[in-house]
């Protein structure tokens, strides 16, 4: 049971580690926790949070979605960060990772669920993930990537790309609702070309909710979390569900058993990130369920990832300077103008 628990990231409920939760958490020591906005505080708060969170069995990895713009998880803390869309417009993408692995790093974060590479296009992903999105052509889409993962990278903190095979073509929002992407294999091909460059460097790639043509989701689908991201693009790193508490898999049973057909499907990392009173039962359904051969091979990915990580430190360089000049610095790269 221990076993099926390590393919687990889990979120937490509030800005403490509460009794209950330490319970459940040293019972069924997960591979991550993951925190978001309703877990942060104070500078204080956050880095006494992340410190008991490593006192976990296993060390869990610390992640965090920090993309700055819409999704800015230190906001609070550190100021508004420039969102990706307008760092690549400026031609700002590596100093925009750059800044967010550092304040990864003071916070207590491991990995950073960033950056997105799906593709911008107007009336989808335009309305849908707004400036989450670098604009233009795959290739560009690609290059701002991969200077934000290089920014991460220098700072000692992992990547994760997402979402794959593409929210671009998606008009409605996975967290409310299941959106189809229509089969069109010269579209497919550009939305799956800014992963194919960037993913080896992230070792990480997050798997969407969306669905293809047979309606089933991507990250519920072996067909497109196995046969076409191992198969077809050759992908070796670790695989990441997207919540899979949203509410675009609503229609595909209880969380327990959309955890064990993730699994099933490709997802190394099964993210639950609310409903941490349902993870045991989560973890059960995985072991009950998923050959253990699978997860295997799920923990296996998720070993060499962490070593990754081990290097990535080894090889970083994170400033040795007041948290008040991260924040100013922070602060200025949104006002700085576009590159030439």
């Amino acid at each position: 049971m221990a076993d099926a628990a390590r393919v687990f990231g889990v979120g937490l409920a509030s800005a403490a580690l509460a009794p209950a939760e330490r319970e459940i958490l040293e019972r069924f020591p997960p591979r991550a926790v993951i925190l978001f906005r309703r877990n942060i505080g104070s500078v204080d708060q956050l880095l006494a949070l992340t410190a008991r969170v490593r006192e976990l069995p296993g060390r869990p990895l610390l992640c965090v979605d920090e993309e700055g713009g819409p999704v800015d998880r230190f906001r609070d803390l550190l100021g508004p960060s420039i969102s990706f869309r307008e760092a690549a417009e400026r031609g700002l993408s590596r100093r925009a990772g750059e800044l967010a692995g550092e304040a990864c790093v003071r916070l207590g974060f491991d990995v950073d669920l960033a950056p997105v590479v799906d593709r911008l296009l107007p009336g989808a992903s335009e309305r849908v993930l707004r400036d989450r999105c670098a604009p233009g052509e795959p290739g560009k889409i690609a290059r701002a990537a991969s200077e934000f993962v290089t920014g991460l990278h220098s700072r000692g903190v992992g990547a994760c790309v997402k979402h794959f095979p593409g929210l671009g073509r998606a008009s409605l929002d996975t967290h409310h609702e299941l959106p189809m992407i229509p089969a069109d294999a010269r579209e497919e091909e550009r939305d799956l070309a800014p992963f194919q460059a960037t993913m080896a460097a992230a070792r990480a790639v997050m798997i969407s909710h969306a669905a293809g043509p047979d309606g089933r989701p991507a990250s519920l689908s072996s067909d497109r979390a196995t046969r076409l991201l191992r198969g077809a693009l050759g992908f070796e790193g670790a695989a990441f569900s997207d919540d899979l508490e949203m509410g675009a898999l609503a229609a595909f049973g209880s969380l327990p058993e959309r955890c064990a057909a993730a699994s099933s499907a490709g997802c190394d990392l099964l993210f639950v990130c609310s409903r941490i009173s349902e993870y045991p039962t989560c973890v059960e359904r995985v072991a009950r369920q998923v050959p253990a051969a699978r997860l295997e091979e799920a923990a296996g990915r998720l070993d060499r990832y962490a070593e990754h990580l081990e290097t990535v430190r080894r090889t970083a360089v994170t400033p040795d300077r007041p948290l008040a000049d991260l924040i100013a610095d922070i602060a200025s790269v949104r006002q700085m103008p576009h590159s030439s």
